[in-house]
């Protein structure tokens, strides 16, 4: 299946589909390996595995939504020598999109500080555990985790009349991040 994901890869990128890629990959694997949920960055390289993407890049990842106890301890397990922020949402809900989008965008473009992100769904029955785990009260919730365990949380009330509070985001990433 692998090989068939890098030939449709090599195919989108020939005719410029360049934004596709996270979503083609996202569609087509969902399987219980710990390589399998990392989304982004792509290598542009040939013949690379997802696996070693991850340790070529450098840069910070962001993996797929959690749906349930043993894709989050796959997740932790595989992350715990870098910091990981897991974003307790809901899909499609329009407050929880401010808080996801804002996230994304200071991780993954605006810092140079590395730390890795995930979604919690927990529109999922199997999450409530992580939930209670990770003590999440209210959604929208980012929890820092290092090795396994939770280090600061992070909720900003009342998001459906305002917006996501850019600068305190922005700091509280760092704060949790390595250097």
């Amino acid at each position: 299946m692998l090989q068939t994901i890098t030939q449709n890869h090599k195919l989108l990128l020939r005719i410029g589909a360049d934004s596709v890629k996270p979503v083609l990959y996202r569609s087509t694997v969902r399987n219980n390996s710990w390589w399998s949920k990392i989304i982004y960055p792509f290598t542009q390289e040939e013949n690379i595995s997802p696996s070693q993407s991850y340790v070529k890049t450098g840069k910070n990842q962001c993996f797929l939504p959690i749906r349930n106890d043993n894709e989050l301890n796959d997740v932790l397990l595989f992350n715990n020598r870098l910091p990981l922020i897991l974003n307790f949402t809901f899909r499609g809900n329009e407050t929880c999109n401010k808080l996801t989008g804002a996230l994304n965008r200071i991780v993954l473009l605006e810092t140079d500080k590395r730390i890795n992100i995930c979604d919690v769904e927990t529109d999922f029955l199997e999450t409530r555990e992580a939930m209670l785990r990770f003590g999440v009260t209210q959604i929208p919730t980012l929890v820092a985790v290092r090795k396994t365990f939770p280090v600061d949380t992070f909720t900003q009330p009342d998001l459906t009349s305002q917006d996501v509070n850019w600068l305190q985001l922005k700091t509280w990433i760092e704060k949790n991040a390595d250097e």
